[in-house]
């Protein structure tokens, strides 16, 4: 039977695949062709030529270049990884051992016919992964060896994009729009679909309602939109495409169902559904979702004033906020008709066709009117023989393959949270376009939006909010985009942020003498909190943010001065004005603008920072946030590639651990383990690592020596507490 090799290549300018071979280095062992055929000669050989080498590497190097040239046979299976892909180059060996003196690195070659290239890591299992993840040049594979072979003997995947799904997607929709008026029908076909696909963990995102009656749930009402994105999610492509067939077998449609979604754009796994929890929505939400699908589907059938006016008013109905994922909506449904306009293709329109970007309304909300324009005006484009592209769903390919492919580095790069996933599509967030508490959700928040948006409503009407929390809960991360939702703008130049530190003065802060850098001694100079004044003042129209982080750990009533009393809401008058410490001329009176809001964030488990006093704390609205590792921290990380049912029990896990440490009279809750400790922004793929060994590693660097040093007194504790989130 043949053997399965595993190697690795860690230098980028080798090709395995254009080189037809696999190469290692030692190459200054010269030619081993001719060294005798045992482990000892090769052993005595490199002692010989490489006398730089380690000792104790010597045995282990000669074993690798020996397996090379003499444990390796023809025949035998070559599968090298390629990191910067995640993937994998699967061939068979072709000849015997082959020294390349003229190659610069890595002169050591065996000959392969590669047979599957470019081969997704996830398509094997998690056990097989981790094998080939191997930090050794040269190994066996053992475990993974039955998943190669069946590799080996699946055809090569046609590398030229499929659109077969806007065949299928279009069938979906309209047997769903049978449904319309009897939705308790289609919510049993959909747990059908969830059982029969072999996927029911991935719908349980679709459980976790909160019900009218204030109790948990699953969703007892739907709209189609929302069915089309249980699959077009930050999922696998191989679960998409089980539960794409589950759907397509439980309706009846007509095969082949899709394998491939090549410029199907997807959803956020935190923002999946197209209507608001039961206990919060309106009663028609659903219901409009439902018209806009009809009228859409309408519209493409048949393009009249009159379908053109249901199509702008259903629309409008259920734009109550951003529109970027209701166009991806109805391009599901109808993708020869319509265009998506997420984040990812506004991107490429706006790099690549400036001129077709400049017509079209590409901001993050837009209304029925511009939608419809939209629509019409890439039609035209597209049916112009000039264009690049005879198609909505060949655009949207190119606009992914743009922003992940070589030219990512010309287009904003992936927020924290949003879907990076390899399936065709990752939202791109895009600065300056418009943002809300809905953004905030889309960014990777576990904060609910009825919960946002009291927040956004507190720092509008008391000006000054501090969110405060255990280490690890995502103040500073929420601050901003706090700030970015009350400016309505993504990474807003409007909202700036600073950091107090023990050091920091009322002079480095507010205004003080410096040094000017001439020979004329001391100048006074404003600081950032007088900088960011004059700013709003002059566009007082426009709000105006300034994020201090860790406010509590200078000394805030020293730094803050007079500004204690100015900072209220109240008194941001002229009426209120007051002589600042270091006046630039006499009389000078200062007050802070309206316009201007601060947020603070505050680590409450610090043992060293001060505490706030109360004058500071009559100015703030404090607002605490907790560790969140519920269902929203397990749907973001899954769109990661992480196991769902791991996370889910390493989830439980960290929340008893939270429980000890609350009930610990030593501690208490502000020294519980937050969420941000445990959420990556990189896919898992990216790792090199499988869920269980990306866990662990966080525990090991940094959970346990957190927990050794609350329990510093009791490292029996800090160890117990460790091998408990390890399952040991």
């Amino acid at each position: 039977m043949r053997t399965t090799w595993g190697i690795h290549n860690d230098q980028p300018e080798i090709d395995p695949v254009t080189d037809e071979a696999v190469r290692i280095g030692w190459d200054e062992a010269g030619d081993l062709s001719a060294i005798e055929a045992t482990r000892e000669a090769f052993k005595a050989a490199l002692a010989e030529r490489m006398p730089d080498l380690d000792e104790a590497s010597t045995p282990s190097s000669a074993g690798t270049l020996y397996r090379f040239v003499h444990s390796m046979a023809d025949g035998d299976v070559v599968v090298c990884p390629d990191r910067s892909a995640r993937a994998l180059n699967i061939g068979l060996v072709t000849g015997p051992y082959e020294f390349h003196p003229d190659s610069r690195v890595y002169r050591h070659w065996r000959p392969v016919r590669w047979v599957r290239t470019g081969v997704p890591r996830a398509e094997l299992s998690v056990a097989a992964q981790h094998e080939i993840s191997a930090a050794t040049t040269l190994f066996l594979i053992k475990t993974g060896e039955d998943e190669i072979e069946h590799l080996l003997g699946a055809p090569q995947p046609q590398t030229e994009p499929n659109y077969s799904w806007a065949d299928y997607y279009p069938q979906l929709a309209d047997a769903l729009l049978d449904f319309r008026h009897n939705r308790g029908a289609l919510l049993e076909k959909v747990w059908k679909v969830s059982q029969a696909s072999g996927r029911t963990e991935l719908f349980k995102y679709l459980r976790a309602d909160h019900l009218s009656d204030g109790t948990r749930g699953s969703v007892r009402d739907l709209d189609p939109f929302t069915v089309l994105g249980s699959f077009n999610r930050g999922i696998r492509p191989d679960a998409r495409a089980d539960i794409a067939g589950a759907y397509g077998t439980e309706f009846g449609l007509v095969p082949p169902y899709p394998n491939s979604f090549d410029g199907v754009p997807v959803l956020n796994n935190l923002n999946s559904w197209f209507f608001g929890r039961e206990n919060e929505r309106d009663p028609q939400d659903i219901d409009s979702l439902w018209e806009l699908c009809d009228a859409a589907v309408g519209y493409a059938a048949n393009a009249t004033e009159g379908t053109r006016e249901r199509l702008v008013s259903a629309f409008d109905a259920c734009a109550t906020g951003g529109t970027r994922k209701l166009t991806m909506g109805i391009y599901w449904i109808r993708p020869h008709a319509f265009a998506a306009y997420d984040s990812t293709n506004t991107t490429f329109l706006k790099k690549q066709f400036p001129e077709l970007a400049a017509k079209l309304a590409l901001n993050a909300r837009i209304n029925g009117e511009q939608f419809l324009a939209n629509t019409e005006t890439f039609k035209a484009w597209l049916a112009d023989t000039a264009t690049p592209y005879s198609s909505f769903p060949e655009l949207s390919n190119a606009a992914y393959n743009y922003v992940t492919g070589p030219d990512a580095s010309n287009v904003p790069q992936i927020a924290i949270g949003e879907p990076a996933t390899k399936p065709v599509s990752t939202d791109v967030a895009l600065a300056g376009e418009s943002y809300g508490v809905d953004s905030i959700r889309d960014d990777g928040c576990f904060i609910p939006t009825s919960e946002l948006e009291p927040m956004l409503e507190r720092l509008r009407a008391r000006k000054n909010i501090i969110l405060q929390g255990p280490p690890g809960t995502g103040k500073t991360w929420l601050g901003r985009r706090l700030g970015w939702a009350l400016c309505d703008e993504r990474r807003s130049s409007r909202v700036e942020v600073v950091q107090f530190h023990p050091s920091l003065s009322y002079e480095d802060f507010v205004r003080g003498w410096r040094p000017s850098g001439t020979s004329e001694g001391l100048q006074l100079a404003d600081g950032p909190f007088l900088e960011m004044c004059t700013n709003a003042e002059e566009d007082p129209d426009r709000p105006w943010v300034l994020v201090i982080e860790e406010i509590n750990r200078g000394n805030p009533a020293q730094v803050l001065g007079e500004l204690l009393t100015l900072i209220e809401a109240d008194k941001r008058s002229a009426d209120q004005a007051m002589r600042l410490a270091y006046p630039r001329q006499a009389g000078e009176r200062f007050f802070v603008p309206p316009n201007l809001h601060i947020i603070g964030t505050m680590n409450v488990a610090d043992r060293s920072l001060a505490i706030v006093d109360m004058a500071l704390r009559r100015r703030f609205a404090f607002i605490e946030l907790t560790p969140s590792f519920g269902e929203d921290w397990v749907q973001h990380l899954n769109g990661l590639g992480y196991d769902i049912d791991l996370l889910e029990t390493y989830g439980e896990r960290v929340r008893s651990l939270n429980e000890t440490i609350s009930h610990d009279s030593a501690l208490g809750r502000q020294y519980c383990i937050g969420h941000s400790y445990f959420t990556p922004a990189a896919h898992l793929e990216e790792t090199g690592l499988d869920t269980a060994g990306w866990w662990r590693r966080v525990v090991d660097t940094d959970v346990r020596p957190l927990l050794e040093e609350y329990w510093f007194d009791r490292p029996e504790l800090a160890e117990a507490a460790s091998e408990k989130l390890l399952g040991m």
